[in-house]
């Protein structure tokens, strides 16, 4: 994935995402349901950067 610099990208922590890996705040109901603290991953690259993103969270 490519990461444009000075962009604030928000990546998601919960797997509830319909746009992984980018974080849609469907945390936020989840949380409310369960009583979780799920927060998504803030990331703000100093340069372009290309990066692999996964998580355990997520389904293969």
């Amino acid at each position: 994935m490519k990461l444009s610099k000075n962009i604030k990208y928000s990546f998601c922590t919960c797997g509830l995402s319909k746009t992984l890996p980018i974080c849609d705040h469907s945390h936020r109901e989840h949380n409310l349901m369960h009583n979780t603290n799920y927060k998504s991953l803030k990331i703000t690259p100093d340069s372009n950067v290309n990066v692999e993103v996964r998580s355990s969270t997520w389904e293969s």
